[in-house]
């Protein structure tokens, strides 16, 4: 009899075929789900089967309407299979990219936490009485002073016709120009009765190595100079903190990036040797009543004096400087009155608008090298000026160091 399973076939087979051909077969439900329950050994009601044969057809039914192949399936199965390697590797990629920033931000703390141990070192040799609190006048004249380029840990001589030296330098230079600079602040606001000082170190203050051939120029290991360069600007800010209330900024150069990997620019933004001399400066005053350390934005700094806003930078990513003021205002909604620069060792100063002026400003380092291969020298030398309530910068100190 027709109806009766075939020897190969499949109990699923059989269900079909029973169900396809009832009419043919003259079955009824029940019957049907007689044999297959003979066949297969189970005990399920015609009705289990008849909704199971239902469902069966109408999706075999929905695929014939959607005119899926067998290929069709098949390339469907493939993508899919494309799309969830894909996913699969993106959380692998993820999941690599969450371990080596757990890597760098322990390889950053424990660096943090070497440099802590040894400011705390530093600090626990100074006795220092602390200076009193330096009231201000509401409304009074400030002082601006601003210094850049130190480059610490450079060393050299620059010779010129007849052995003639152009320009010479080394840590003890630094030091000595630091303090003819330090003096000439004290004395200027002396001359105008100053108690406040706002004081921006504008950036490249250690040398460190952009290019392998610095490595002739340094005279030893960059860290021991963050130290010592540290160590030197702690005692200079005790030393004017007894004369000012002071505010001290400090910036980022692009001779205190690390470049240690591959030498270019950019490749660890957030890790620039500045920063670590801000740390350690931060630590040395955070009982000072006459200094606060600043935070900078990146190495920019903005902030306002008797209602004269300020912008503080580096330098080295400025394309135009007769644009930087509107550039800068556009992107961060700010309103500048004096954007103040470093970088190119040479003094410039400017007028881009009515009341905004931009101030570029000379180096402690003096014509170097590269310098004297553009034939662009300046005096080695810093800037200060009052700035007074309705009225801006005033009685300006064009400061030269020898």
């Amino acid at each position: 009899m027709e109806y009766i399973k075939q020897e190969n076939e499949s109990v699923k087979n059989y269900k079909i075929r029973l169900f396809k051909n009832k009419d043919l077969y003259d079955l009824t439900s029940q019957e049907i789900a007689d044999l297959i329950n003979k066949e297969s050994g189970d005990n399920f009601s015609e009705s289990t089967y008849r909704k199971w044969y239902r469902a069966y057809s109408e999706g075999v039914e929905d695929t014939q309407k959607e005119n899926i192949s067998g290929d069709n399936i098949l390339k469907e199965y493939e993508i899919q299979k494309r799309e969830l390697y894909k996913e699969r590797q993106k959380l692998r990629d993820e999941k690599n990219e969450y371990n080596a920033w757990l890597r760098e931000q322990s390889r950053m703390e424990l660096f943090f936490e070497r440099i802590d141990e040894s400011i705390e070192k530093l600090l626990n040799k100074k006795n220092r009485t602390l200076p009193s609190p330096i009231l201000i006048e509401q409304n009074s004249d400030e002082l601006f002073s601003a210094f850049a380029d130190p480059h610490y840990g450079c060393e050299f001589s620059l010779k010129g016709f007849n052995d003639k030296i152009i320009n010479e330098y080394n840590p003890d230079i630094f030091k000595q120009r630091m303090i003819e600079y330090r003096d000439e602040l004290i004395d200027f606001g002396v001359l105008h009765n100053i108690k406040k000082l706002s004081l921006v170190d504008l950036g490249d203050s250690i040398e460190g190595i952009l290019h392998i051939s610095q490595l002739k120029s340094l005279r030893g290991n960059i860290v021991d100079d963050i130290m010592d360069y540290t160590d030197f600007i702690e005692d200079w800010l005790f030393s004017l903190s007894k004369h000012f209330f002071i505010e001290f900024y400090t910036s980022e150069g692009n001779h205190s990036d690390l470049r240690i990997l591959t030498g270019k620019k950019g490749d660890f933004p957030h890790e620039n040797l500045e920063r670590i001399y801000t740390r350690a400066l931060k630590k040395a005053f955070k009982n000072n009543p006459n200094v606060k350390i600043c935070d900078s934005l990146d190495g920019l700094n903005y902030f306002n004096i008797n209602g004269f806003n300020f912008l503080t930078a580096h330098g080295n990513k400025e394309g135009n400087l007769k644009t930087s003021i509107q550039d800068y205002e556009d992107t961060y909604g700010i309103a500048v009155d004096y954007f103040v620069v470093g970088h190119l060792h040479s003094k410039n100063e400017f007028e881009v608008a009515k009341g905004k002026e931009v101030i570029q400003v000379r180096s402690i380092i003096g014509i170097n090298e590269f310098s004297k291969d553009i034939k662009k020298s300046s005096d080695a030398g810093a800037t200060m000026f009052i700035v007074r309530k309705d009225y801006g910068r005033k009685y300006v100190n064009d400061v030269k160091l020898k």
